[in-house]
């Protein structure tokens, strides 16, 4: 009888603990995004997006859902500079139980320059973030910087190689935050829609997530109603 408690014992205390680290780093979970590029004139664009991480595949276990939307003012073709505002909501009772949703407002100021090598594009982006994250016991202000270095290289008229690397700096105290990689394949649907699919890396310091990544962009011009 003793030997079968302490199998009992030892079997809970096990899958306890399995529980316990299933914090999604062994899961391959889903990263959907939408952007959206809006020309009003020749010098100005508004820009938006939404972006929805889940720990799981299919989306039930989600992880942040985040709106940006975003004045850019364009210097020339190759450079622009922008203002955004962003609202998030980060979930992380998956990895800890019972955590309450964290919600966050965001001031963006960045920085974007395009270039090309031949065929292939290239695109660096520089991001100031101020964010402002309610906690359940406090509201904090930390700020960040992140530098994204992102290319496409065109395999025919319609399909392309798409490849980013993100990484992110704390700088109330300045550390590694996170890094973002992307490998993917990118279809254009249209002159103003493409879409890419492919796998996301998601690392922090202590923790990585494999995700399943999907992308929609589209793009508009309303400088032609203008006149």
């Amino acid at each position: 009888m003793k030997s079968i408690l302490y199998i009992l014992s030892v079997f809970l205390l096990f899958q306890a603990q399995l529980h316990a680290q299933n914090t999604g780093e062994n899961k391959l979970g889903s990263w959907y995004e939408v952007t959206s590029s809006n020309k009003i004139s020749d010098k100005f664009s508004i820009s938006g997006s939404f972006t929805n991480w889940n720990y799981e595949l299919p989306a039930n276990k989600a992880h942040l859902r985040l709106g940006i939307l975003g004045l850019n003012y364009h210097v020339d073709p190759k450079l622009s500079i922008g203002l955004c505002y962003a609202y998030g909501d980060i979930d992380s009772s998956f990895e800890v139980n019972d955590i309450p949703h964290t919600k966050e407002n965001r001031i963006i100021e960045q920085l974007i320059f395009k270039h090309r090598l031949n065929t292939i594009q290239f695109s660096q982006r520089l991001r100031l973030e101020q964010r402002f994250l309610e906690y359940p016991t406090e509201n904090q202000l930390t700020h960040r910087i992140r530098y994204r270095f992102k290319t496409k290289i065109p395999l025919n008229q319609t399909l392309y190689i798409s490849t980013y690397d993100e990484i992110h700096f704390n700088l109330n105290e300045f550390d590694f935050q996170q890094n973002r990689a992307f490998m993917g394949l990118g279809i254009l649907v249209t002159k103003n829609i493409s879409t890419e699919i492919g796998y996301a890396r998601h690392s922090f310091k202590t923790k990585s997530f494999n995700r399943l990544s999907l992308q929609i962009n589209l793009k508009c011009d309303f400088r032609q109603h203008n006149s």
